[in-house]
């Protein structure tokens, strides 16, 4: 109870929003079950970071996602194997059974050949008949349960993959995640290494999030992300994935795209963005113009995935540097640090 209590007072103290998530990062944090999350949580308060909402959804999608997907991934597997199973069974009851009749009619087959009473003649039909009908209800039956498992099998696959789209989706746009936004982005220089054409990244953070969230509340700050999120999603070339990589930051990975055209692609969400203007739905109180930062850098000959990230990651907080709500380029970056 003690613990439970220390959980609820962490949440009213740091004013975070007492959602189960949310509940279950303190709940952790106090009981010490997760060494790693109180570690990184100690270190956060030793430092007087700010713990808001924001904070607590990626502590949630890194210490917890990956548990509770996994969890339901094995739980619809079992099923699907138990069912498996249920039906292996029922096969090999009614192989056995068919064995069985095969030998009866053999048997009939042979006293038929040997007698010309009628009495027994007509005794064999009869037991032939029996097991004629008791072949036939278990065939009705093994056909029953063959559909039914069919259909039970069907539906946990369709469950299954909705699991495995959920483990590579963000939960709040429905983007990519940073799981999947790193396996797509290495299958993509793989492409490239054998001659697919040129990659390009794009980052893209919202200027002044903070001062958005502070002023309006985290669901106002939400609804600004599921628009860029919808804008970027927009503006992605053919064969291309957008993903939130975490709070109010994105990613875009253009194939078939060279620098040129992806710094085109970045300045057109710049300017969709820049020129909306959004009303808190709550109350219709204008929000004021939303910006965005972006930068761009296009793979270089078997450079490694992450480097390419970490130029264009450069490249946007050059973009940051110089005033924000502008696209910038990794020679820009290497110029400005020269």
């Amino acid at each position: 109870m003690a613990v439970a209590d220390a959980a609820l007072k962490s949440l009213k103290e740091r004013k975070i929003t007492p959602s189960p998530e949310n509940y279950a990062i303190w709940l952790a944090y106090h009981s010490s079950v997760q060494a790693a999350l109180r570690a990184e949580l100690d270190m956060m308060i030793a430092g007087k970071r700010a713990i808001d909402d924001q904070v607590c959804d990626q502590l949630y999608i890194k210490y917890f996602e990956d548990v509770a997907i996994g969890s339901r991934m094995m739980k619809a597997g079992g099923k699907i194997a138990a069912e498996m199973e249920d039906v292996r069974k029922g096969l090999l009851k009614a192989g056995v059974k068919t064995k069985a009749y095969g030998e009866q009619l053999e048997v009939a087959k042979r006293e038929l050949a040997k007698t010309d009473s009628p009495l027994i003649t007509r005794e064999l039909v009869d037991s032939l008949v029996g097991a004629t009908g008791e072949m036939a209800a278990q065939s009705k039956h093994l056909e029953t349960k063959l559909a039914e498992s069919s259909v039970e099998i069907e539906a946990l696959r369709v469950q299954l993959e909705q699991v495995r789209i959920e483990a590579a989706t963000d939960s709040l746009t429905g983007l990519a995640n940073r799981k999947e936004f790193d396996t797509r982005l290495l299958d993509m220089c793989n492409a490239s290494d054998r001659g697919s054409g040129p990659v390009t990244v794009i980052m893209a953070d919202i200027d002044f999030f903070k001062r958005i969230n502070d002023t309006f509340g985290h669901q106002t700050g939400d609804q600004v992300i599921r628009f860029v999120a919808t804008v970027m999603d927009r503006a992605k070339p053919k064969g291309g994935i957008v993903a939130r990589l975490g709070g109010e930051e994105f990613a875009m990975i253009a194939p078939m795209t060279d620098r040129k055209t992806a710094m085109a692609i970045a300045e057109k969400i710049r300017q969709a963005v820049e020129s909306k203007r959004l009303v808190r739905r709550a109350s219709n109180e204008d929000l004021g113009k939303i910006t965005v930062s972006l930068g761009v850098s296009q793979r270089r000959p078997g450079e490694k995935p992450t480097d390419m990230v970490e130029r264009a990651d450069a490249a946007l907080y050059a973009s940051k540097r110089n005033g924000r709500n502008r696209v910038s380029q990794e020679e820009l970056t290497k110029a400005k640090a020269a």
